[in-house]
């Protein structure tokens, strides 16, 4: 089975996905560009590849956008049994999912995520005409069904599979202590102290000010530990100063393997995010037995969550409610739920998933 994935950029997860694939397909990954966003240069650490892999040339413009006719260029000089666009809204995959149309090849349309804006016409149209031309969509959650048939997709022609970034050997097998926390503490330099976690890009759209706002307004006892990077970064810092938030500590990026214990020690992952396509740290947080607190503006969260027994979903607008529910995670033991709601999203299951739904999409 000859296969062409095309991707923006070696996201680790989706490198670990290719690695579980590559073994049982003829794998060609074409990635956009070798860099997005705000990402930290440890996010691009896995550099193993067990695949065919093409960095396309052209240009890059902005965080995200990239132009390059490379992509066309290599459709006419080789064929596919089966052609996945992750994503379709950079110049290239424009142009080369209206190319494909031309030339009726058969492409799937293969999302992370996604959250319904309100578009111009143009914009609408547009998408539609990208989505629609699609014979299959592969989508992480029912969360997401909606933004796809917003756009014109079949509900019939939508296939699901797990979202993971973790693999079964890093799901926790019992709960931390309090004598490990306190010695992980030390090992950051930081004092013993019971601890809320939150992990992700420091950028507005992550909304951690109201985490930090949360902290300020409540007075609340437990440390906070804010992990990640990002141009908001300042704001915090000037934040938590103005605000003498001596238990409030920003720690800089982390490689998963020394985030995750990280968060296996926390009392609760809180994400109160504006929006986010998906959330990979909702799972990643529950792997560890760790309860999360989330906004429901994150679709993992929405997917995976349970309130009351592996987390709470609420409205971050409403103080009350986040703080009654970072409360309850501390009185309740959700750790065995939270294990086994991480153990159905996997990477090996995801692997196993999307072998046989490529399986049924081929004659």
């Amino acid at each position: 089975m000859k296969i062409l994935f095309v991707f923006s950029h070696p996201a680790p997860y989706k490198i670990d996905l290719f690695n579980g694939l590559a073994p049982h397909l003829d794998l060609t990954v074409v990635f956009e560009r070798h860099a997005s966003g705000y990402r930290h240069p440890l996010f691009y650490a896995n550099e193993t590849y067990k695949f065919r892999s093409i960095f396309l040339g052209g240009m890059a413009i902005g965080a995200e956008n990239h132009f390059s006719r490379e992509l066309i260029r290599h459709l006419k000089s080789d064929t596919y049994d089966l052609i996945i666009m992750n994503g379709y809204s950079s110049l290239t995959e424009i142009m080369t999912i209206c190319y494909m149309q031309r030339q009726k090849i058969p492409y799937v349309l293969y999302v992370n995520g996604g959250v319904i804006h309100t578009d111009p016409k143009w914009r609408y149209r547009l998408k539609r005409k990208l989505v629609t031309g699609a014979f299959a969509y592969f989508s992480p959650t029912p969360h997401v069904d909606p933004y796809l048939i917003h756009y014109g997709a079949a509900q019939d022609k939508i296939i699901h599979y797990p979202y993971a970034t973790i693999h079964e050997r890093q799901l926790a097998v019992k709960k931390a202590t309090s004598g490990d926390r306190n010695q992980l503490l030390g090992q950051l330099g930081l004092p013993p102290h019971e601890y809320f976690i939150s992990a992700g890009q420091f950028v507005d759209r992550k909304n951690n000010m109201a985490v930090l706002k949360l902290w300020a307004d409540t007075n609340r006892r437990e440390h906070l530990l804010l992990v990640g990077s990002g141009p908001d970064e300042n704001d915090y810092r000037r934040y938590i100063k103005d605000h003498d938030l001596r238990n409030v500590h920003i720690l800089p990026y982390q490689k998963k393997s020394d985030l995750l214990p990280m968060i296996r020690h926390a009392l609760g992952f809180i994400i109160l995010s504006k929006e986010d396509i998906y959330g990979h740290v909702v799972n990643e947080a529950l792997s560890q037995g760790v309860p999360v607190v989330s906004s429901d503006h994150v679709m993992a969260a929405r997917h995976l969550i349970k309130n009351g027994r592996n987390g709470f979903i609420v409205d971050v607008a409403d103080v009350n409610a986040v703080t009654q529910a970072l409360d309850d995670v501390k009185k309740h033991d959700m750790f065995e739920a939270c294990v086994a709601t991480a153990r159905d999203q996997t990477l090996e299951a995801m692997v196993a998933h999307h072998l046989d739904a490529f399986e049924a999409l081929l004659p």
